[in-house]
């Protein structure tokens, strides 16, 4: 008997703080979730750790070297062809300047102002986990 089982992919977000301001990237029109804010990461591969998956995504995704900390929260979303378990962290931002490689713009927001924006549903729980940080 077939099951109809959604794949469950692992992603990471890293909530990057510079400033006080913290980093939202909009995903590109033509993409999953297009047109959407989010906190930039990807998918954890193989043998990886989220804390690797993510520092590796925002080099490729971002270009900047960055430094994992502190986990603030998980989020598990149904897209409706996939589920997402998403893991997001603090992420400290080492060296380097943002290149766009996956998203059509970037900006950087006071924590107060974040849900302004339109976010991809999976990152609200972590957007709520970093307001109620002190």
């Amino acid at each position: 008997m077939a099951t109809n089982e959604k794949p469950c992919i692992t992603v990471v977000a890293g909530v990057i703080e510079k400033d006080g301001l913290y980093l939202l990237a909009q995903r590109f029109d033509s993409a999953s979730q297009g047109g959407l804010w989010e906190f930039p990461g990807g998918k954890v591969e193989h043998n990886e750790t989220p804390e690797q998956a993510l520092e590796r995504e925002l080099i490729e995704e971002l270009a900047i070297q960055t430094q994992t900390g502190t986990w603030l929260a998980d989020s598990v979303f149904d897209y409706g062809d996939k589920i997402i378990e998403l893991k997001g962290y603090i992420s400290h931002w080492l060296s380097g300047e943002c290149v766009l490689y996956s998203h059509q713009a970037m900006v950087w927001v006071a924590k107060s102002h974040i849900k302004e924006y339109t976010l991809c549903p999976a990152d609200y729980p972590i957007v709520d986990a970093l307001i109620a940080q002190a």
